[in-house]
């Protein structure tokens, strides 16, 4: 894939500069300055703004963003090429009430490396919901549209609805360097609409790629379909509806162990030589060919640059050819690595946009499937010489995280996007779980990627365990629909303990449980793979009380406190 690339992968939780304490928050988006790339803002849900020049990502200050329309929930942050910052968020009405205060689409704008924001609102309808937005910038040199900012939303009758009276459509609207922060009159551009559930048959998801001749490419997701439309006049006026893939099972993915909501919505960017790629998530298997099939994979299609025609889908997350057999290494623990979890992929381009890189959340390293982590694969469109063929060429799957995060239960939201950006370097923001303060947190990773002259292009990422570590969470043992928020309490017989323990370079370990002096569980793992386990107990097996997990190898040992209720 070109000049050989090493990188060190540097890992932080995002917290206050001063604080001992994590900032307590999911769906981060995250976004460098291209002219100072030490520089990074960040946005949490529901409207929490971070910003730090610290180039390990470990000291942070809040930034004031207060506008009057109110801020709660789905920022959206980037910072274009001449250092503006620019973050969209849903509006927090202060006369209604949820979800009536989400009555329009906020989007602010700081021309100060994001010290002072100013805002501006699009898509107010009386009685209505705007909803997730996103937006893209047009920064292509020559483009006729450059400067431009194109934002897209859902817009709900009544959020929740079963009525057929209520449903859902895709919004379009812009703002031109003519027009200074304004937008223009937005636009419908979903030529059907969906119904007004927030599930599979929600039109939502809409996110728009600029190509280099300043075309829109628009997506969404609607009715187990990722959809396309497309704009050759910067927005003014929109196609017909296109059929670009078949997305198994919807956009809602229901039954993810230990997770309240997950999603699988597309997203689209483009390169630099106009080749136009979607990723998303789906079910693993077509409904129709696997009876019970729940797990997901992630998905790619390309629209080809100069072309109208896609590929067909490219799953990302299984072995393909040219990937390394470390890659695709089957983990006994995990004998049908295919079954495991891959979902909720966020794709980015390099600053000069010849690169593409994926990142989404994967369950292949948990045996039980209640820990993920982040996992990414850097995707080259390739032309072969003489007959003309283009396809993708999918790198090596590589870890991104520094450790698995536990998966923490129905009744914990942990947010429905990743942040990626990439400017010098990669940079990621996901929510992971805090088990010892009991709350969602956002873990941050920083590839340095640094160039050779020979070999061939690769990121390295996270390749084995980095230190000991334990982790221990009580779950309920019930399947929920990953949307439900309204969970019966059950009994202790309901409920599972979940145990993640690892230790560098290590092929066997103990650990304990102990209360007070007295040893409860005791088990001597062997034959370790890769330095870790994770296993499940019955909760029932241990009496309510204060107990301490040990981990322990020759001599050494490291420990976690824990109260089983």
């Amino acid at each position: 894939m070109g000049a050989n690339l090493q990188a060190q992968v540097l890992h932080s939780v995002l917290s206050l500069d001063g604080s001992h304490d994590p900032v307590r928050g999911n769906e981060p988006s995250i976004a460098v300055d291209p002219r100072n790339p030490s520089r990074t803002l960040i946005g949490v849900n529901t409207s929490t703004v971070l910003v730090s020049d610290d180039p390990t990502l470990k000291r942070w200050q809040t930034v004031m963003v207060n506008p009057p329309q109110g801020f709660y929930g789905d920022p959206v942050m980037k910072t274009g090429k001449n250092g503006t910052v620019y973050l969209a968020h849903l509006a927090k009405n202060k006369q209604g009430v949820w979800p009536h205060f989400f009555d329009r689409i906020v989007f602010e704008r700081s021309v100060d490396s994001g010290r002072t924001f100013s805002a501006v609102d699009v898509g107010y309808h009386e009685g209505k919901m705007q909803d997730k937005p996103w937006f893209a910038l047009d920064e292509w040199k020559n483009s006729p549209g450059k400067g431009n900012v194109y934002l897209t939303w859902t817009e709900f009758d009544k959020y929740g609805s079963g009525s057929p009276q209520d449903s859902s459509r895709i919004w379009f609207a812009r703002t031109t360097a003519q027009n200074g922060a304004g937008f223009d009159t937005p636009l419908v551009i979903s030529d059907c609409g969906g119904d007004a559930l927030d599930d599979d048959g929600t039109a939502e998801g809409a996110n728009i790629a600029v190509t280099p001749d300043g075309v829109l490419h628009a997506v969404w997701s609607r009715r187990d379909t990722i959809w396309y439309d497309c704009s050759k006049d910067q927005g003014k006026t929109w196609g017909k509806d296109l059929f670009l893939a078949e997305q198994f099972g919807g956009w809602n993915h229901e039954n993810v162990l230990g997770t309240m909501r997950v999603n699988g919505m597309p997203i689209a960017v483009s390169d630099a030589h106009g080749n136009v790629v979607v990723v998303f998530s789906r079910q693993a298997c077509n409904k129709t060919s696997f009876f019970g099939c729940q797990t997901r994979d992630v998905m790619a299609v390309v629209k080809w640059a100069g072309s109208d025609a896609f590929s067909g889908p490219v799953q990302l997350n299984r072995a393909t050819e040219g990937m390394s057999d470390a890659a695709h290494r089957l983990d006994p623990e995990t004998p049908n690595f295919e079954m495991t979890e891959q979902y909720s992929p966020m794709v980015v381009t390099s600053g000069d946009g010849q690169r593409i890189f994926v990142a989404w959340q994967d369950r292949r390293r948990s045996a039980t499937g209640a820990f993920f982590d982040v996992y990414g694969a850097e995707l080259r469109v390739v032309r072969k010489v003489g007959v003309g063929q283009r396809f993708l060429q999918v790198g090596e799957n590589i870890r991104l995280s520094k450790s698995a995060s536990m998966a923490p239960g129905n009744a914990v939201f942990m947010g429905d996007y990743i942040g990626l950006d990439w400017q010098k370097d990669l940079v990621l923001a996901y929510t992971g779980f805090d088990v010892s303060r009991s709350y969602p947190v956002i873990q941050l990773a920083k590839v340095k990627v640094k160039s050779r002259l020979m070999g061939l292009r690769n990121i390295q990422g996270v390749s084995s365990v980095v230190e000991p570590g334990l982790s221990l969470w009580v779950m309920d043992n019930v399947s929920e629909k990953s949307n439900t928020t309204d969970i019966e309490k059950d009994s202790r017989k309901d409920k599972k303990i979940f145990i993640w323990a690892e230790w560098p370079g290590v092929n066997n370990f103990t650990l304990e449980l102990k209360m007070g002096s007295q040893v409860v569980f005791s088990h001597v793992f062997e034959n370790v793979l890769d330095g870790k386990v994770d296993f499940e107990l019955p909760l029932t097996r241990f009496v309510p009380g204060s107990y301490e997990m040990v981990l322990r190898k020759k001599g050494r040992s490291v420990s976690l406190p824990v109260y089983l209720k």
